[in-house]
């Protein structure tokens, strides 16, 4: 039993741990950069991973499109420009109309739904940003509301530290119910042994 109970708590936090997880939702935005290029902002989140961006026509034609090519990406993309560590799959072959609706979309790994972000390179300031909802918001405002999509993360890290605590709690009862159970039959053994009456020596010795 001693040695069975690090064994089931851990048992017991695989299983519940996964119950404490909130999966975040990244959100995504389009700015201008100093050049008047469009640049497209993609926090991440530590449960989300980046695979695609691409810049489209309303109707679907895809103007530019970057593909995943390691480990760790960047959050910040040029329209036009290859970043580190993924591939230009689609390379942009003229400048986008300044007046005409692109979609800018973020594509991610695993079930997380892309983002999409409608916008017109007109519109486009540098120290503003338009969000998935089609709202101009300061870099600030972007930021917090990015902070907060990654909310999943700080209900794992705190359901995490939830279970373990419980399950070392209910470890720590048993564990210390069956030394208690222990001791307390060992007792009754002893004064069972003690109170057991003698025989008498009838060998005459």
């Amino acid at each position: 039993m001693r040695h069975s109970t690090p064994i089931l708590a851990a048992l017991a936090l695989a299983a519940l741990a996964p119950a404490c997880t909130v999966s975040s939702h990244p959100t995504a935005g389009v700015r201008a950069n100093r050049r008047g290029n469009a640049v497209i902002l993609a926090p991440t989140c530590t449960d989300s991973l980046i695979v695609a961006v691409q810049v489209a026509d309303l109707d679907g034609a895809v103007r530019w499109r970057v593909e995943g090519g390691g480990n760790e990406y960047p959050t910040t993309f040029v329209v036009g420009r290859e970043p580190p560590l993924l591939v230009e799959t689609h390379a942009l072959e003229e400048p986008l109309r300044p007046g005409d609706a692109y979609v800018a979309t973020v594509e991610y790994a695993g079930s997380l739904p892309e983002v999409d972000v409608e916008f017109r390179p007109s519109s486009l300031r540098s120290d503003r940003v338009i969000d998935a909802g089609g709202d101009s918001v300061t870099m600030q405002r972007f930021a917090d509301d990015a902070d907060l999509g990654c909310v999943g993360d700080w209900l794992w890290i705190f359901g995490s530290v939830a279970v373990v605590f419980v399950v070392g709690v209910i470890a720590s009862f048993f564990g210390g119910l069956w030394i208690v159970v222990r001791v307390v039959r060992k007792a009754k053994r002893e004064r069972e042994s003690n109170a057991a009456p003698t025989r008498p020596d009838l060998s005459g010795r």
